[in-house]
């Protein structure tokens, strides 16, 4: 017990010891003591307190006077739009294509879900979407912003468009966006994107329109482009302008990767006056109607401007008419240019698809045709699109056919492909004993021919022809989503 006492004096005396001569030590460097150590005053600790903490921003609203009201108008735009922003779920049976240990292929049948999303138009709960978000769908649910869900049923479609128009029953007032005139819009505006990105809930982004008129296929022309970055499930949510207005409905980005898309600066949206005009129609007629020349067009390039001695700035070039079509009834020539299309003055091929496809058909629309130096006045009546004629599908005959030698038949890629915004011809058929046997299947994609991209049968068609006489061809492939590393290379064409 005695040891115990006395180890317990020892350690006292020691830290004691240590203790006066840490005070000693302190005292003659002039620093604080050990009590206001403790008591948290001086130089070793100012009491922080939560008032301290939330001091004013070192940027008062007045300095930034432009971004502080900008920030306000961003939150009053997204307030005023996402009540009528609607996230759809969607469920059905689809085929799915595998390959077997033995490298069949095999379609299996399986559940399949879908998201996306779509906008109210209209106070008896019509909602406007992309065809894909809900094709082949059995169950469609669609979940306003508020949380409250209802079933929602297919009213009409326009495949073609990837536009559909579904219907729900609300029991109350639901809100609704108007439409802006699509026509007015500017590369270099404002815009906002709203949709449901891969489920994950209502979001808001925004960009700039890019380009107007563009055309991912010869059925889907006149598209915005722009900045916003459009995602997985903000397919059918609206695009809108200051002033909250739809100006288009978020339709595809550009990849090739159509498994697993990704948004890469581009965007494409469909303008609200064809979103416009395909709803109008589904209410009243059941059925998109949409207007169809029947030509096919090719770059107007300034090589082909000098061999025409075409001195115009702008205008479309007829590369091919098919026979039974409008444009033929209407006396247009391969070679022709159009300048000029119910009083509109045309800036490219790009531009005339997209006032074919938004113009009333069954009516006369004057046209301007430059043809050997002399413009011609005439008339063309648009037709209702009709697929078969539209496909200038060629009749594969004669033993040194080049493309009976080679041996596929293409078509125009599906709505699941340009949502992704891959572009190509997809091949329906190939041959056997052909050349492409063995090398090209049923359900490739085709997006280049050697140097050159193509988007439409007809294009491939020609390609095809040109090249054969002069060399071989490349095929750039993209198959079960994945782009081949290396173009198929076909060769051995016959001498015609």
């Amino acid at each position: 017990m005695k040891n115990l006492y006395r180890k317990f004096l020892i350690i006292t005396i020691v830290l004691l010891a240590s203790f006066l001569t840490t005070v000693v030590i302190r005292s003659f460097h002039g620093t604080q003591g050990l009590l206001e150590f403790i008591k948290n005053s001086g130089a070793y600790g100012e009491v922080i307190t939560l008032d301290q903490t939330h001091r004013d921003a070192p940027i008062t609203p007045s300095e930034v006077h432009l971004l502080s009201q900008l920030n306000d108008e961003y939150t009053k735009i997204t307030a005023a739009v996402m009540p009528a922003v609607v996230s759809l779920d969607s469920s059905g049976m689809g085929n799915k294509r595998v390959r077997d240990r033995f490298g069949r292929i095999r379609t299996l049948t399986e559940n399949v879900m879908n998201q996306g999303s779509g906008v109210l138009v209209s106070p008896q709960g019509h909602i406007i979407t992309n065809y894909h978000v809900v094709s082949g769908m059995k169950e469609i649910s669609a979940r306003l912003s508020n949380g409250k869900s209802y079933k929602a049923t297919l009213v009409g479609k326009d495949s073609a468009l990837d536009i559909a128009v579904l219907k729900i029953e609300g029991e109350e007032t639901l809100p609704t966006l108007p439409f802006a005139d699509s026509d007015q819009v500017r590369e270099g505006n404002i815009v906002f994107a709203f949709g449901n990105p891969f489920g994950i809930g209502k979001s808001m982004t925004h960009g700039v329109i890019s380009a107007r008129e563009r055309s991912i296929s010869d059925l889907q022309g006149g598209l915005f482009q722009s900045s916003v970055a459009i995602n997985p499930g903000y397919s059918g949510g609206p695009l809108v302008n200051i002033f909250g207005e739809i100006i288009g409905i978020n339709s595809n980005i550009l990849s090739n990767n159509d498994k697993n898309p990704g948004f890469q600066g581009i965007s494409f949206s469909i303008p609200s006056n064809i979103v416009k005009r395909t709803y109008q129609d589904i209410l009243t007629r059941g059925k998109p109607v949409r207007g169809f020349l029947g030509v096919a067009f090719a770059e107007l390039t300034p090589a082909k401007r000098a061999l025409l001695e075409y001195n115009g700035e702008y205008g479309a070039y007829i590369d091919k008419v098919g026979p039974g079509t409008p444009a033929a009834a209407a006396g247009i020539l391969k070679g022709d240019i159009i300048t000029n299309f119910d009083k509109h003055p045309l800036r490219d091929a790009e531009q005339f698809i997209g006032f074919i496809q938004r113009s009333e058909i069954g009516k006369p629309l004057p046209l301007t045709i430059w043809r050997q130096g002399k413009e011609i006045q005439s008339a063309v009546t648009l037709e209702e699109f009709n697929p078969d004629i539209a496909q200038f599908k060629p009749e594969l005959g004669g033993q040194n056919n080049i493309l009976q030698q080679l041996g596929i038949t293409v078509g125009f890629l599906d709505s699941k492909h340009r949502r992704a915004g891959v572009t190509g011809v997809i091949v329906r058929g190939v041959e056997a004993d052909s050349l492409a046997d063995g090398q090209i299947m049923p359900g490739d994609i085709i997006y280049q021919i050697n140097r050159y991209r193509m988007n439409q049968p007809n294009e491939f068609y020609d390609l095809v022809e040109y090249y054969a006489v002069r060399k071989d061809i490349e095929l750039y492939v993209i198959r079960e989503g994945q782009v081949l590393a290396e173009p198929v290379m076909i060769e051995k064409f016959v001498d015609q």
